[in-house]
């Protein structure tokens, strides 16, 4: 990538940022503390909980599966981790006697929907680990590089 295209996008990302700051000043108080404390409550889950499991998912994968699979294994598994996340305030049991404050939040089958993305999710791994795992088993001894190794040879 070169570099103004990098720096288009750094500076269309601070734009978006920037929009999104000035969207909050016309939030009420009360609602900008309770975002502030889901911000906080997500940067400690990410530090708590996200990032311990993919460094020790990272580390058993690296050791335990083959070096065609276990890249496409972790990406899935990432991506499932944090949708079953996002997706527990919607699929979290609620008491008989709690209705939520907005009726329209609970109107589809979440759970049905989770399973198809989770499930498109680890096909699509599973046809990446295939397609590196004949890809390497095509180019074993030849100087051609394996799909891992494309563009390492590249001067910059």
């Amino acid at each position: 990538m070169t570099t103004a295209i990098r720096l288009v996008l750094a500076v269309a990302g601070l734009g978006m940022a920037a929009y999104g700051v000035s969207l909050l000043w016309d939030v009420q108080t009360a609602d900008q503390i309770s975002l502030l404390i889901w911000l906080a409550a997500g940067l400690i889950a990410h530090d708590a909980i996200l990032a311990p499991v993919y460094t020790m998912f990272g580390h058993a994968g690296r050791r335990l599966l083959p070096s065609t699979v276990w890249a496409p294994v972790l990406v899935a598994g990432a991506a499932t981790l944090i949708l079953v996340l996002l997706s527990l305030p919607v699929l979290a049991p609620r008491p008989a006697d709690k209705t939520p404050d907005n009726a329209t939040i609970l109107d589809r089958p979440y759970g049905l929907g989770l399973g198809i993305v989770v499930a498109v999710i680890w096909v699509l791994a599973a046809a990446v680990a295939i397609r590196n795992h004949r890809s390497l088993r095509s180019h074993p001894a030849s100087g051609d590089p394996g799909p891992t190794d494309r563009g390492r040879d590249r001067v910059r």
